[in-house]
């Protein structure tokens, strides 16, 4: 038969906690150990707290072996967790393609809790169950997620574009990019300091997306919207990296005549600096007139081309989808027009640290950019 080991300190502390407490939960193990250390059994407490006898065993148990902690509902007495790692090692791991690993000899292009099993056995002879593997991984933040397809960028020039880009981010972050940078660099003129944009078009639409709400099963529910008059306006927008500053142009449509406006607008707006555009290969980027145009101005302006199907390498996509889900999703205004302000009010007044945290800047780069652009 199993007691609680109570001195009289830890008695009187027992009794002064069920004073004070709360939470009936706690009170009732405390008033387990009490009544054990005066000798009742636990088929008595058992009785008295309607309890199953494993549990009460637990609570003495628990109490005996690390004291008044040892009650406390997050205390596991437990050995450690046999997997250690940390959310970067994870990550590290998962940023792989299990195919990628010879010695896997699978096909999979994405993780399976077997694959991670095998992977750890054989890597890392560490022999653990699944469920160990799962727990492992929820304890540092990760979640079973469904991946979503992205199509492969068939562009020859993927690597080569994607590392122009990265260069000219790095150099914008250290506060080091000039006209020098440019893929033709004029000769007869000194250097210019320069400014990186991210210039990209999206829709602001009237009747807004209503994502998902309850219901009853099998009955959908109906939300009245505005109707389709005048659908849409078209926003564009060319955010400045790394001062998270931007220009925002509202626009009847997205052909090439209004990106040249913004354009226009974008080099008259700082006229002391060399400009740096990203932006994707859409139709209207890439007409004989914006070619000639970034011509006409290639002293001041150049057009930086990012590889086709990789809009996720623009960094003004990830504003565009906080900015949906926070102004526009969900939510009625009155006109389009109201659409337009509110989005442009919101864009121009995000916090700056919130727009670090969207861009990837980490807290070593932070200091730097608090100190030279915000």
């Amino acid at each position: 038969m199993i007691y609680a080991k109570v001195d009289a300190q830890d008695l009187e502390a027992i009794r002064a906690e069920m004073k004070t407490t709360k939470n009936i939960k706690w009170y009732r193990r405390l008033k387990v150990i009490d009544l054990s250390s005066q000798g009742f059994s636990v088929p008595e407490l058992s009785q008295i707290f309607d309890l199953s006898e494993a549990t009460l065993r637990r609570y003495i148990h628990h109490f005996n072996e690390a004291g008044l902690p040892g009650l406390s509902p997050g205390h596991s007495p437990g050995r450690p967790p046999e997997l250690t790692w940390t959310q970067e090692e994870w990550l590290d791991l998962l940023a792989q393609s299990p195919a990628d690993l010879a010695q896997l000899d699978t096909a999979a292009q994405n993780w399976t809790q077997g694959l991670l099993q095998q992977y750890l056995a054989i890597y890392h002879q560490i022999k653990v169950t699944q469920t160990t593997i799962s727990k492992a991984i929820r304890r540092v933040g990760i979640r079973w997620r469904r991946a979503k397809r992205r199509v492969h960028s068939p562009d020859p020039l993927y690597v080569v574009k994607r590392q122009r880009v990265d260069q000219l981010e790095q150099l914008a972050l250290s506060g080091k990019l000039t006209s020098e940078a440019a893929a033709h660099p004029r000769s007869d003129e000194p250097p210019k300091p320069a400014l990186l944009a991210f210039l990209d078009s999206t829709d602001l639409h009237w009747n807004p997306d209503i994502g998902s709400t309850y219901g009853l099963i099998g009955q959908q529910v109906k939300v009245d919207t505005p109707g389709l008059e005048h659908p849409w306006y078209a926003l564009f927008g060319s955010l400045v990296f790394p001062s998270g500053e931007g220009l925002y142009t509202i626009q009847q449509r997205k052909r090439a005549v209004e990106l040249l406006e913004h354009l226009q607008l974008l080099i008259e707006l700082d006229q002391n600096h060399f400009w740096f555009v990203v932006l994707d290969n859409a139709s209207a980027h890439t007409t004989p007139a914006v070619v000639s145009f970034a011509d006409q101005h290639r002293d001041r302006l150049e057009l930086v081309y990012l590889p086709t199907y990789s809009p996720h390498l623009n960094l003004i996509e990830r504003l565009w989808r906080l900015m949906r889900s926070q102004v526009t999703r969900n939510r009625f205004y009155d006109s389009l027009n109201e659409v337009a302000k509110a989005a442009v009010n919101w864009l121009n007044t995000l916090p700056f640290t919130q727009f670090c945290s969207l861009m990837g800047i980490d807290e070593h780069q932070l200091a730097f950019v608090n100190k030279h652009f915000s």
